[in-house]
């Protein structure tokens, strides 16, 4: 995955880049109550006109619940919207281990790659 060379956001503390092959998004910083809202928007855009989307998670120091079900949604069975497939790169063994926590490694078309 190739980051685009400005970001979409980055507000110092949390920073989202798009990629453009394949589409995606790689995330770096801290994703929490302050950068949720810069998350949300950003999943949302991605989504438009995506059935497969590619989200980095290599760069990112900490994760609350809130954001890791954000992108967890995005695999959801398309009753809030289309089917698609998600795949997160470079997941961090503290988000993989709420993943499997939670139950949400299980997701349908949510692959977790290391």
């Amino acid at each position: 995955m190739r980051a685009e060379p400005y970001p979409a956001y980055d507000n110092g503390v949390l920073r989202i880049a798009q990629t453009s092959s394949p589409a995606g998004l790689a995330i770096s910083g801290e994703i929490d109550e302050a950068t949720y809202p810069a998350l949300v928007t950003s999943l949302h855009e991605l989504a438009e006109g995506h059935q497969e989307v590619q989200i980095d998670l290599g760069g990112v120091s900490y994760c609350d619940l809130a954001g890791l079900r954000a992108i967890v949604q995005l695999a959801e069975d398309g009753s809030t919207g289309p089917v698609r497939h998600v795949r997160l790169h470079n997941v961090p063994s503290y988000i993989r281990a709420v993943l499997a926590i939670t139950g949400w490694d299980a997701v349908p078309r949510l692959d977790v790659e290391s």
